[in-house]
């Protein structure tokens, strides 16, 4: 069953990885597979043959089923039902919602929305609305190192995003239904919040109880997340697995207080049913999210094993459950929670039936071993592991698992019988997470308590995999010893990409907004921030800070902000906290802390690349967008103009101010291609080879402006627009032309959208 797994797996992987859906003859592919499976020694082949036929018709009906072109950014009426419970930001109110079926528009089954405000102050899950809608397919940030929100959409379900229009045709159609199940978690949720309204941990309490983390804080996730126990509040393998055994020891202990119940059936059995159950109850109060689904299966076939009387290794059963999960979820494989679930119960099973015949402070010592073991996958997934974790999750878990979830399931039962009991059990596991957090926020301070690193091949991950597997299995294993050669490659200093004269500019893909990063061979320059969305989301948390610890940068030379208006600045504050930069540089200093003014004239070298500041000029005067920082870098041979969102008052003195000595080979476009700017004289003085355009997917303003592509077409300037595109990095070289990549067309996959006019 092992083998089955593994063939079925990577029957999934190979489609799954690759940029666009394969045309396969399905008759021929089935013959060949028939012949397959009689030949005993290429039956796992035709599995794998399977696995990939199957993941092939899955994702071609979630791609089926996505937002019709002719739909795309059009004003349309909708009818359907808010399937989740609203995620309510301080402008925005986020939730998903399924359509009723419409003779006159196909639609997907699912769609994410967003409703601006002003917005209804108590949309619940389970109603039924008519809205008026803008749709378009799912789309997302592309960027080295950053989050795959499409990857995330497509495995989600999601055929259209969009947002709700003002408009009188927005009309409710009919309350919730009372047995609709995310309306019932939303009530649940509405009542912690009711009994403790001055909590900061009303998001963790909602979180570890109904799956539901929208009130979780940045600060309180950066805990989590540098302690190595953000596993605590998602609602999957530990705490199902608890819910099981509670289950399991409740039914158990009540069936064995009767002696002729032990005649009918044996207490275990009754307790797998129990634990059944329990798992099954708090998987619906998480919603039945995709995690919670992989870890109720998980708990189901290990129950049913025991409920069959049947003697079958753990081992098997865990490849019996992962194989179910992929016959359900092919797509399932992309999820880095899946490979860390299964991997934390193989370690579990692996030292507990190994390494500790005898279980001796086997508790403790496991999470030593689970952080261990799972380090080769939170290197490949995030480029980091905690190496706090196994401390961490000796007291952290212990407490969420056997004092807070057990207490908490405890007072919301109480809260429906004896409501000023459940006010005191909120109160106290409201204070439980004040400790639990203090400790964990102070843990993660201690320097090194976390570990960012790039694998730079697939060798290193290969090598570093092997050497944990050596060091878990069992001791008196010579070749154990040998182990601490695979860990070598982590230390070795890789080789700089870059030589004396070259430079490489990153224009990152942040949306309607602006960042860049502009590398040498010693050093690195962010230029602007990108945007703040909302208080938990800004480009600087989201994009920079992935691109550049995927990069393998840990400290900033030089960082500049063009202006202060939310598209460039909105993530510097979030940079800046995890990041430190040498100097900050920007027109407008009131709006940023430690900053000194960029002024016309600054300049400096690092590794024979020149940097020069060309605007704004001493006492100069005008709006903030002329106002803007403009750089200038350069080698001997090609240069690189930085203009921030500066118009055509500046863009003309520029021209008088420096004449020749403005043109460069590739353009960052002024105010990202507005016509306010873009005009001829400056494209004639710019003369850039290569122009590209810092704009967000079908933004409102409609850059770049029709207008300005056509007067960079007329030059024969090469276009490029992050809308399109995602990040976009040119590696600028003596003696050979720029070269481009687009990461849009670099990273495609079968989900990646391909933006088109």
């Amino acid at each position: 069953m092992i083998k089955t797994a593994i063939a079925f797996a990577t029957g999934c992987i190979l489609i799954l990885l690759m940029p666009s859906l394969p045309v396969l003859g399905w008759f021929w592919v089935a013959l060949l597979n028939i012949f397959l499976f009689i030949l005993p020694t290429t039956r796992y082949v035709a599995i794998t043959l399977i696995a990939a036929l199957w993941t092939v018709w899955q994702c071609q009906n979630l791609l089926d089923h996505q937002l019709q072109s002719e739909l795309v950014n059009q004003t349309i009426t909708i009818t359907g039902t808010i399937e989740s419970v609203p995620d309510k930001q301080s402008k925005t109110l986020r939730f998903n919602f399924k359509p009723h079926h419409n003779n006159a528009l196909t639609l997907p089954h699912k769609i994410r929305l967003s409703w601006y405000r002003p917005y209804p102050k108590n949309l619940s899950a389970g109603e039924q609305w008519q809205l008026s809608v803008k749709l378009k397919p799912p789309f997302g940030m592309m960027n080295p190192g950053g989050f795959d929100y499409e990857g995330w959409l497509f495995q989600q379900g999601f055929g259209a995003t969009g947002y709700i229009k003002k408009s009188d045709s927005n009309i409710k159609l009919a309350d919730a239904s009372q047995w609709h199940l995310n309306a019932f978690r939303q009530t649940v949720a509405n009542n912690i919040k009711n009994q403790l309204p001055d909590s900061d941990n009303i998001g963790l309490i909602q979180g570890i109880l109904v799956g539901i983390k929208h009130n979780i804080t940045q600060e309180q996730w950066q805990s989590l997340r540098q302690s190595g126990t953000s596993h605590l509040l998602a609602i999957s393998g530990l705490h199902i697995g608890l819910a099981a055994a509670i289950g399991f020891y409740l039914f158990s202990l009540i069936w064995s207080t009767r002696h002729k119940n032990l005649i009918w059936l044996p207490a275990k059995q009754v307790g797998a049913i129990g634990a059944i159950l329990f798992a099954l109850v708090y998987a619906a109060l998480a919603g039945f999210s995709i995690p919670t689904q992989r870890a109720l299966i998980m708990v189901t076939v290990f129950m049913t094993a025991l409920l069959l009387r049947k003697t079958i290794p753990n081992s098997q059963l865990l490849a019996i459950a992962a194989l179910i999960i992929l016959m359900i979820d092919p797509i399932a494989v992309i999820s880095p929670g899946f490979w860390l679930s299964f991997f934390a119960v193989s370690i579990i099973l692996l030292i507990s039936q190994h390494r500790f015949p005898k279980p001796k402070w086997l508790w403790a010592k496991v999470h030593i071993f689970i952080a261990f073991g799972l380090t080769p996958l939170l290197l490949l997934f995030f480029s980091q592991t905690s190496l706090i974790a196994p401390v961490a999750n000796i007291f952290a878990v212990p407490l969420v698992s056997l004092v807070i979830v057990p207490l908490l399931l405890l007072t919301t039962v109480l809260s429906l019988f004896w409501p000023a009991a459940s006010h005191l059990g909120y109160t106290v596991i409201d204070r439980l997470f004040n400790a639990l957090i203090e400790a964990l926020t102070r843990l993660s301070a201690v320097p090194y308590s976390n570990w960012d690193i790039t694998l730079t091949s697939p060798f290193v991950l290969i090598a570093i995999t092997l050497a944990t597997c050596l060091i878990l299995l069992p001791k008196g294993l010579p070749a154990r010893k040998l182990a601490i050669f695979g860990f070598i490659p982590l230390f070795l200093s890789s080789t700089n990409p870059f030589k004396q004269d070259e430079f490489k500019l990153t224009l990152l893909d942040v949306g309607q907004g602006l960042a860049a990063v502009v590398q040498t061979q010693h050093h690195t320059l962010v230029f602007d921030t990108g945007a703040r969305f909302s208080d938990r989301f800004n480009a600087g948390q989201t994009v920079l800070i992935p691109f550049l610890k995927q990069q393998g940068i840990a400290h900033i030379d030089t960082l500049i902000i063009s202006h202060s208006d939310n598209d460039h600045i909105g993530g510097a504050k979030s940079l800046l906290s995890e990041i430190s930069a040498s100097t900050i540089l920007t027109s407008q200093v009131e709006h940023l802390a430690m900053a000194k003014p960029c002024l016309a004239g600054q300049s400096w070298q690092w590794d024979n690349i020149n940097f020069e500041l060309l605007n704004p000029s001493a006492n100069q005067t005008g709006s903030d967008n002329n106002l803007s920082c403009v750089l200038r870098v350069s080698n001997e041979e090609h240069s690189l103009l930085l203009t921030g969102d500066i118009e055509k008052p500046s863009e003309q003195k520029l021209i008088q101010r420096y004449a020749k000595n403005i043109a460069s080979t590739v353009l960052i476009a002024p105010h990202h291609g507005s016509n306010t700017s873009s005009t001829r004289t400056f494209i004639n003085a710019v003369k850039p080879d290569i122009v590209l355009f810092p704009a967000g997917y079908l933004n409102r303003y409609h850059f770049p402006n029709q207008a300005v592509l056509k007067r960079y077409a007329e030059i024969g300037a090469k276009r490029y627009s992050t809308a399109k595109s995602g990040a976009i990095s040119v590696h600028f070289q003596p003696s050979s032309e720029p070269k481009i990549n687009t990461w849009r067309q670099q990273g495609k996959r079968i989900w990646t959208a391909v933006p088109t006019d």
